[in-house]
């Protein structure tokens, strides 16, 4: 299931009123006229309102990023004025979040590849096979299955949307197959590049009693297969060519959680002195 604006920002309200105590009906949210120019420049592109959806659920490490190279076009907002002030000067850049250490002490990493490399470095590195054997101990089957992931949060490309048009012009036979062919190539999303997120919380990544602290760095997992360790995690964006970024759901709104072992051997997770 994906998490589109609407939902994220049902969390980001739920989320709001969690932590307000209303001991005064007269009170004016002092955020309230930033939050709104976030919101209304949604409608130029998702990133500022997405930005500010995730400034309610989580507060910190809110970056922008160009909508071109996903990659940080600025510092990690402080407030939503800071944020409306950088949408009102580039309302189509996206919104990200920084990858690494948080401030509440969990962790979070990242892996960043095509659809068909991450199930095949899945089918290598976190499956696990069984011989099935006959009567008479033959290996007649093999049963694969997959090793459990954990909680985790799915960053993809959606394809842009397509809309029918009649006119009273002619149009080519050619014009109409090349555009079928786009259609179809968006439609299949041949090589389009997605993130994989986990949120790792403080007391499966952190040791105080040893003074440790799970380390991750970025490096290659495989072909076409990255780990990130720091950077920018992708949430929202739209593209020149109508395609729009969507997630299953926001690391934040996931109580950090304890990653299963496996990953932390393939990650090369080291523990070092915090």
């Amino acid at each position: 299931m994906s998490i589109d604006q609407a939902g994220l920002r049902a969390i980001a309200d739920a989320r709001t009123r969690s932590l307000t105590v209303d001991t005064r009906p007269y009170d004016i949210d002092p955020d309230a006229e930033a939050r709104d120019h976030l919101r209304a420049l949604g409608g130029i592109a998702p990133g500022p309102a997405v930005a500010e959806a995730l400034l309610a659920v989580r507060g910190h490490g809110v970056v922008p990023i160009d909508r071109d190279s996903l990659l940080a076009s600025g510092n990690p907002f402080p407030s939503y004025a800071a944020a409306a002030e950088h949408y009102q000067q580039s309302p189509h850049d996206g919104v990200g979040l920084e990858l690494g250490g948080q401030p509440d002490g969990s962790t979070l990493v990242a892996v960043r590849a095509t659809a068909a490399t991450w199930l095949t470095w899945l089918a290598v590195h976190g499956s696990e096979s069984r011989d099935i054997q006959d009567a008479d101990g033959r290996v007649i089957a093999q049963d694969r299955s997959y090793l459990d992931p954990g909680r985790h949060v799915k960053v993809h490309w959606s394809p842009r949307g397509v809309s029918a048009r009649v006119t009273p012009v002619a149009v080519g036979r050619a014009a109409i197959e090349r555009e079928g062919e786009s259609v179809r190539a968006d439609r299949a999303g041949v090589g389009e590049v997605g993130w994989v997120a986990w949120a790792i919380g403080a007391a499966w990544s952190i040791r105080d009693d040893h003074g440790l602290r799970l380390a991750f760095k970025s490096h290659s997992l495989g072909e076409g297969v990255a780990l990130l360790a720091e950077g920018v995690l992708p949430m929202a964006a739209a593209r020149r060519d109508g395609w729009t970024l969507s997630c299953t759901g926001v690391p934040a709104t996931l109580e950090p959680a304890a990653v299963p072992p496996w990953i932390i051997d393939t990650f090369d997770a080291k523990w070092v002195k915090a």
